[in-house]
């Protein structure tokens, strides 16, 4: 029954995603990440909402020109890849943008509020730093990236696609998807990268469902 699998999902979800973004957004707020346009907007910040829609278009506009850089590099290496490998956009329309959404919300909640902060201030305290210095920064977004795309193998080697250049395509991409998201949420907090996330689901995984 649909109760049977959605409840444990979620409740499974769910305690995952609480921990980790009560981290993100406690430690985040010590060195300099976390969710600075929502504390903006809670607290009636003047030109939030202003600010809100300039991060908001430049995550999107960074997420489209990524997702579709992704798309042409899977059209230009199609042949190479393992013929198992889901075609983009296979879920149809309807199921990619429901699976964009959900990713967009869970995936970087996981991985850029939790695990990034945490890295991030854990190096901090560690190198007795006053607070995030770009070097941390950077190492910070490349764990968390390199976690993202390992958090994908697992549904490729169910799709029976997990060969070394199917692994070694999907940790690219994915990786990818995580520097570049990572960057933003440290430059802009969590929104844009979940603006950015979305936008770059969306072309990969909606797009192609409409043009097939």
């Amino acid at each position: 029954r649909f109760a049977d699998v959605f409840l444990p999902s979620t409740i499974a979800v769910l305690l995952v995603s609480i921990p980790l973004a009560t981290s993100g957004l406690l430690l985040g707020s010590r060195i300099g990440l976390g969710a600075p346009l929502l504390t903006a907007l809670s607290t009636r910040s003047p030109g939030a909402l202003r600010r809100l829609a300039k991060v908001t278009a430049l995550a999107a506009g960074i997420g489209l020109s990524t997702g579709l850089i992704l798309w042409l590099l899977r059209l230009a290496t199609a042949d190479s890849l393992p013929p198992e490998l889901p075609e983009l956009g296979h879920r149809g329309a309807v199921g990619g943008l429901l699976v964009s959404i959900s990713a967009a919300i869970g995936e970087e909640v996981w991985l850029r509020l939790g695990v990034l902060t945490i890295v991030g201030w854990f190096l901090v305290r560690a190198l007795g730093q006053p607070g995030l210095t770009p070097r941390i920064a950077w190492i910070a977004i490349s764990v968390s990236a390199l976690a993202f795309g390992a958090i994908h193998l697992p549904q490729l080697a169910a799709a029976g696609a997990a060969t070394p250049v199917g692994i070694a395509a999907t940790m690219l991409g994915n990786t990818t998807v995580g520097i570049v998201c990572g960057w933003l949420y440290w430059k802009h907090g969590i929104i844009s990268a979940i603006t950015a996330h979305f936008a770059i689901d969306l072309v990969l995984h909606v797009v192609p469902a409409l043009v097939s």
